[in-house]
């Protein structure tokens, strides 16, 4: 189902004219001492830095990201993955139209989303109240709102919401702000993050937001949160990926099913960890003193500590582990020797 969810992602953006990208590396210049939080900055960033007007490009890609606060919260919660795959499409550049683009990027959200299995009846959405944002009194999104509305989406399923949650403004010179829409699906009494919306139309210096002569508009939709709930399952933990490693070790521990699932948190948290750590070794990231550096080591240490705990042979998990990595992520060319610098790191 993974790959059917990257297929309709790719078919859809080629049929809606987008030029499909390189991914990022996972150590980006654009999140300074973190790993790679979106897609398509490589291209946005300097569009929208262009104090002159440049053309409008329409790009996609599937990025890989790594968000760090996650860590905490991988195996505990049923939403959480430390790396996961977002697709992302926009249009940066001069936009003479701002809310013509809104509508057709949200037009577009909608119907990808209706081809993955999920109809816009059950999507709920937050938009910017508006605020005091630096030197700036932001208007509310009444953009946003009127494009929902006139898309379909009832105004309960709406919500306004205050502070920055729905207004981009991340610390740090230079840095991107703007409106940013969030879409949620309900299930078993729980909001889902699944997509969500930028207009990026300031940036941050600091003491002040500065407008833009550049615009970017795009979508971003988490790959792996639209499998789940596609398939209707309550958990990111039961995709094919998960429940085959997790059965793998049942079968190595000679344990019973409940057995297994009484562990799956730990279980679920070294294969996130390891894989995390995988992809960036891929991507030529030491476990130096840098800052990424350090915090790799920090999966490390849990790694090993989790393994240890479980008495899983380490050298046994990591071939489980390339096993299925190399069914599923078979498009990314993870180099056979990765595996390996992993295990002798966790030996060492």
């Amino acid at each position: 189902m993974k790959k059917e969810i990257r297929d309709i992602f790719f078919s859809f953006v080629k049929e809606n004219d987008f030029q499909i990208i390189e991914r990022s590396n996972l150590v980006s210049k654009y999140f300074k001492d973190e790993f790679n939080l979106s897609g398509g900055h490589s291209h946005l960033v300097p569009a929208i830095l262009n104090s002159e007007k440049v053309n409008k490009d329409d790009i996609a890609v599937i990025d890989l990201c790594v968000r760090k606060a996650d860590a905490q919260v991988i195996g505990i919660s049923n939403t959480h993955l430390l790396l996961f795959e977002m697709g992302v499409w926009g249009s940066f550049g001069y936009i003479e139209d701002k809310k013509q683009e809104e509508f057709r990027q949200l037009s577009l959200l909608l119907e990808f989303l209706y081809q993955c299995g999920i109809s816009k009846e059950f999507l709920y959405f937050t938009i910017c109240a508006g605020g005091q944002y630096l030197d700036k009194l932001i208007l509310p999104d009444n953009d946003s709102y009127e494009i929902l509305s006139s898309l379909g989406i009832e105004s309960s399923h709406i919500f306004k919401t205050a502070g920055r949650r729905n207004f981009m403004l991340s610390r740090g010179i230079d840095r991107l702000a703007g409106y940013n829409i969030e879409v949620f699906i309900k299930k078993n009494d729980q909001f889902i993050e699944i997509a969500s919306s930028n207009i990026y139309q300031y940036v941050n210096k600091l003491t002040y937001l500065e407008k833009t002569v550049n615009a970017g508009i795009g979508c971003g939709v988490g790959i792996e949160r639209v499998e789940f709930i596609a398939k209707g399952y309550n958990s990111v933990y039961d995709l094919d990926f998960f429940k085959a490693i997790k059965e793998k070790v049942r079968n190595l521990l000679h344990i019973s099913n409940d057995s297994v699932n009484i562990i799956a948190d730990k279980i679920y948290r070294s294969i996130e960890l390891s894989k995390t750590l995988i992809f960036l070794i891929n991507d030529n990231q030491d476990l130096d003193k840098s800052a990424q550096g350090k915090t790799m080591k920090s999966y490390l240490a849990k790694i090993i500590s989790e393994l240890n705990f479980l008495s899983i042979p380490i050298d046994i998990f990591i071939e489980i582990l390339k096993s299925e990595m190399t069914k599923i992520y078979d498009d990314y060319q993870i180099r056979e020797d990765v595996f390996n610098i992993l295990l002798s790191e966790i030996c060492s």
